[in-house]
């Protein structure tokens, strides 16, 4: 790959930006992103569920203010259903994963 001298402007680390008005299916697709990420990383739904309420977590606390408990809900069972497809219930998976979290608290 190619080399070149970094300018003032051109920035070395990644920068996030916030898009505004995201389509409906926009919005659906980067919650449902945040979830899977954390879904396969062992997260149970009750700390899914804490983490889009929580405002540290920027993209996942937008969806929620905008959405709601059941939208993230939903969209956290698809990527249970997705990833996990045993676990035929979330509600199931959120009892059974209480204490199973790889974090202590978010």
């Amino acid at each position: 790959m190619a080399q070149k001298e970094n300018e003032e402007d051109d920035p070395i680390e990644m920068i996030g930006i916030q898009l505004p008005n995201q389509t409906e299916e926009q919005l659906r697709d980067m919650a449902l992103c945040f979830a899977e990420e954390f879904v396969r990383e062992g997260w149970s739904g009750e700390k899914l569920i804490k983490m889009f309420k929580n405002p540290y977590y920027q993209g996942p606390y937008l969806v929620w203010k905008q959405k709601g408990d059941e939208y993230v809900e939903s969209v956290i069972d698809d990527a249970v259903n997705m990833w996990r497809p045993d676990i035929s219930r979330r509600r199931d998976f959120l009892r059974s994963n209480k204490g199973e979290d790889r974090e202590s608290s978010l």
